[in-house]
């Protein structure tokens, strides 16, 4: 099953939201290079739908629209990062818990 959101993730339960996110942070740094390419294709992917929505929008109503896209970027593409990332989880905490 794909985790939404990082406090879906069995091993992140015990951390709060910023450390969960430096973790993911951390993992998704020590990704391979063909890892890294693959996840920012997927997430191009996913975008490119919504912005190429936004070139019917036209005038005031863009602004909205604009604000509604932005917010949901981390939406579209946390789940993605999450899944490329749980390989790397475990060295990803302890290199966190080393660090602080």
């Amino acid at each position: 099953m794909m985790a939404l959101f990082s406090s879906q993730v069995t091993q992140l339960k015990s951390f709060k939201i910023r450390q969960r996110q430096q973790i993911i942070a951390i993992a998704v740094s020590m990704l391979t290079p063909m890892q890294k390419i693959s996840l920012r294709i997927i997430k191009l992917v996913l975008l490119i739908p919504v912005f190429l929505s936004l070139a019917y929008i036209e005038g005031w109503l863009l602004l909205p629209v604009l604000l509604v896209a932005g917010l949901s970027y981390p939406l579209l593409t946390t789940p993605v990062e999450i899944q490329f990332s749980k390989h790397y989880l475990s060295k990803a905490i302890k290199q966190f818990e080393q660090g602080e």
